[in-house]
């Protein structure tokens, strides 16, 4: 009991300390905004705009918000295409609903389809595992030869599903 207060303590301490820091530092307050903010959209980032003023706005120096968001907007369209979205769903990302309105929904739209493609790559892994693991038996049992046929059927089928989904989520027609 002695020793789980300390640590305690110590965890609290460094989740007080660390929840406080800033990711911007006052070097990144130096460089050139516009650049700096078309990078950050690029990259599907949130926009650091108020960690800017916070930290780069002091009494005599500031730092050029409208440049970093000229930039960051920039990045941002460019971020949210289709070919991003179904790249995030196939990836497995987590969806973060953040892109410009006219762009939100086909992004979102193809995020769905390569999610679709990510969960069915699992079920590959695992019927290939399951396949693995009955090609021992089935050499020597007749209803494990007829169950691995019917699982390497359900195999293929199961790539072609994943293709069309492929082509779909690289298509650039909507299809809802």
């Amino acid at each position: 009991m002695k020793k789980i207060l300390p640590i305690s303590l110590a965890i609290f301490v460094l989740i007080l300390t660390t929840s406080c820091s800033s990711v911007i530092s006052k070097n990144d307050c130096k460089k050139d905004m516009n650049a700096f903010g078309l990078d950050h959209g690029k990259h599907g980032l949130s926009s650091l705009a108020d960690e800017l003023r916070r930290v780069c706005t002091t009494g005599e120096s500031s730092v050029d918000l409208q440049a970093y968001q000229t930039g960051f907007n920039m990045g941002w369209s460019d971020f949210c295409t289709t070919f991003h979205g179904f790249e995030m769903g196939r990836k497995g990302d987590l969806y973060k609903s953040f892109c410009p309105l006219d762009k939100e929904e086909l992004f979102h739209e193809k995020f769905l389809i390569g999610k679709k493609v990510y969960e069915k790559n699992d079920q590959v892994t695992e019927i290939e595992e399951k396949i693995k693991d009955l090609n021992p038996q089935a050499a020597q049992d007749l209803s494990k030869k007829e169950e691995l046929i019917k699982i390497k059927d359900y195999l293929l089928a199961l790539k072609r599903e994943i293709q069309g989904l492929e082509q779909k989520g690289r298509s650039l027609i909507h299809t809802n």
